[in-house]
């Protein structure tokens, strides 16, 4: 078997409360549940403006503009996050990407600047 995500199995130690509800992730009997990784990304605001400062500079000339930025970074990835959902919370209609309030708040100092 492969070391690849889709092909490890799930080990008991990973294994957590649904991080919507917070019980089982089988507590409705369903034998689906679901591992989701997000990943939060910060713009970098002083490269996406230097960038269109260079855009502007050659007259909308996107390709060149890029050719002669210092750098082509406009956001940073952060370290990603893992949550367990069970199938009751993943059928909602409100997203869960909603209620997972530490995968998606923006850090109070970015690291970058």
């Amino acid at each position: 078997m492969a070391d690849d995500p889709d092909s490890v199995p799930l080990d008991i130690s990973e294994l957590k409360p649904c991080r919507l509800c917070g019980k089982g992730v089988m507590h409705a009997g369903s034998l689906v549940f679901y591992e989701l990784t997000m990943r939060s990304c910060v713009i970098d605001v002083k490269n996406v403006q230097r960038m269109h400062g260079l855009e502007l500079m050659m007259g909308g000339n996107v390709p060149i503009a890029r050719i002669f930025s210092p750098s082509n970074t406009i956001a940073h990835r952060l370290a990603p996050a893992r949550h367990l959902i069970c199938s009751d919370c993943a059928t909602r209609e409100t997203m869960p990407v909603l209620f997972i309030e530490d995968a998606v708040d923006a850090p109070s100092e970015v690291p970058f600047q």
